[in-house]
């Protein structure tokens, strides 16, 4: 029996990895299971607990190896005695590990991994947690392509998407500035969210509008997040002469408002372990367009509920973005039944049902 889990995260942003753990507290405190979070005291994901209502106790998380982490994590696990310990990012991990090393009663060890950089090293997946959870089948077979990881330490726990939540957060209003841009153009409105980084495909995306733009009267292109990128896409915009049509919003929270006044979501990446936008805009009952790569074709069924398109072919995305604007009642019948797939898949309570049993095998094969 689990009922009490402690959630640890080295990250000092708060992006969706973060807010996932704080759902799932949430939802789990709901469930009458006690948890508490181990997390850098200035960071994000501290504010917003604390702000939630969440036990969190600030731990340095210096780096894997920081003695100081390790003691005060031992510290924590033998003072409180969680059954489970999920930890979120790289140096909480290896500390995690670390810190149970020869106990007698030692925790399950989960990790929680959104993306695999680089080839996957078996030691990590074999020895450093009991049992690795991703979000979607398609990161879990890019990790077992090294045959020396076991396959049972491996498994897929998509996320919980709280729906309720996410249909009042797209009645907000949106920023003024975005409300004044959008008003001063009429044509049809494309909506990216996605963080600016090279894999996310914004920079090909400019170049798909720009081909697309004389076909679509006063065309509009509104893109959601920050990141490393944002300065070359901002010169990359002015380049193409699209300053008129392009917004670069920044990181907007909620983004739901954007997305639910979008004609069309696109997600245009080169690699994608699973994507989050993409479903939310389907349950909202936008249209969806994005690249047949990663967990996408596990969110997304092409000509069913949204278009799956090769990533980085220019003519096949401005053909695909053409045809969607020009039959956009299809889209939207597809987005409808979308939506009521990714209702069923990525539900808060099939998450945790999940999660549990995960926790429990993983206990019971270390027996």
């Amino acid at each position: 029996m689990t009922d009490r889990i402690l959630f640890t995260e080295s990250s000092n942003n708060l992006g969706g990895q973060e807010l996932q753990a704080l759902q799932q507290m949430g939802a789990l405190e709901e469930m009458g299971i006690k948890t508490r979070l181990a997390c850098r005291g200035n960071s994000g994901i501290a504010g917003r607990a604390a702000l939630l209502g969440l036990q969190n106790q600030s731990i340095p998380f210096r780096n894997s190896l920081h003695f100081p982490s390790i003691l005060a994590m031992r510290r924590l696990i033998q003072a409180w005695h969680p059954q489970a310990i999920i930890s979120h990012s790289g140096h909480d991990a290896n500390i995690t590990a670390l810190a149970t090393r020869y106990l007698p009663h030692r925790p399950v060890l989960v990790r929680s991994r959104t993306y695999q950089p680089g080839r996957p090293k078996a030691w990590t997946y074999n020895r450093f947690a009991d049992v690795t959870v991703v979000p979607s089948a398609g990161l879990r077979r890019e990790i077992l392509a090294n045959p020396g990881i076991a396959p049972e330490r491996v498994q897929v726990l998509y996320p919980g998407i709280d729906f309720n939540t996410l249909e009042r957060a797209a009645t907000a209003s949106l920023p003024q500035n975005v409300i004044s841009w959008l008003s001063q153009r009429t044509g049809p409105l494309v909506v990216q969210a996605a963080m600016l980084r090279p894999e996310k495909g914004h920079l090909f995306m400019l170049d798909v509008i720009a081909q697309i733009s004389s076909r679509f009267a006063g065309l509009r292109y509104v893109i959601a997040g920050d990141g490393e990128q944002r300065e070359r896409i901002a010169e990359r915009i002015s380049e193409l002469g699209l300053s008129e049509s392009v917004l670069l919003a920044g990181l907007l929270n909620p983004v739901a408002p954007l997305l639910k006044c979008a004609d069309l979501v696109v997600m245009p990446s080169f690699y994608e372990p699973l994507g989050m936008a993409q479903s939310e805009a389907l349950v909202l009952g936008v249209p969806v367009v994005a690249s047949k790569v990663g967990g996408f074709p596990e969110t997304v069924t092409d000509g069913e509920t949204g278009l799956l398109i090769e990533p980085g072919n220019l003519n096949a995305w401005a053909n695909a973005l053409t045809w969607s604007l020009d039959n956009l009642p299809r889209m939207r019948q597809m987005a409808q039944a979308g939506g009521q797939k990714v209702r069923s898949q990525f539900s808060v309570a099939a998450n945790l049902t999940k999660l549990l049993q995960t926790i429990d095998l993983a206990s019971q094969g270390r027996r």
